[in-house]
């Protein structure tokens, strides 16, 4: 799954798309933030896919947690994401398919 992202091409992506690049971008434990950035959607857009990737078994939500020594609290740190192996399964199923159908075009 070294191809590269769908938001790399021109042209607007269908949501297949957005979703495969969410999965490619978060093979890895990913931040929010950087997860908008490489699959190039707006906020809005990805509080509503990754809350359906997630709810669907393709992603994985970590919440990672900070010791505050001082404070004798261990707060909530930041929240990371990464795909499953369902979601990566499915995500070169996807990448296999538009190959397919790009090699006929």
């Amino acid at each position: 799954m070294n191809r590269q992202l769908f938001a790399e091409f021109e042209g607007r992506r269908d949501k297949i798309q957005i979703y495969a690049d969410i999965i490619k971008v978060t093979k890895k434990p990913t931040n929010k933030t950087r997860i908008l950035k490489l699959a190039n959607i707006q906020f809005h857009t990805f509080q509503e896919y990754i809350e359906r990737l997630c709810s669907n078994g393709f992603l994985e939500k970590i919440n990672t947690t900070e010791n505050k020594a001082s404070l004798k609290k261990i707060k909530p740190r930041k929240t990371l994401f990464i795909a499953t192996e369902l979601g990566l399964k499915w995500c070169n199923k996807v990448e296999e398919v538009y190959q397919k159908l790009k090699n006929r075009v």
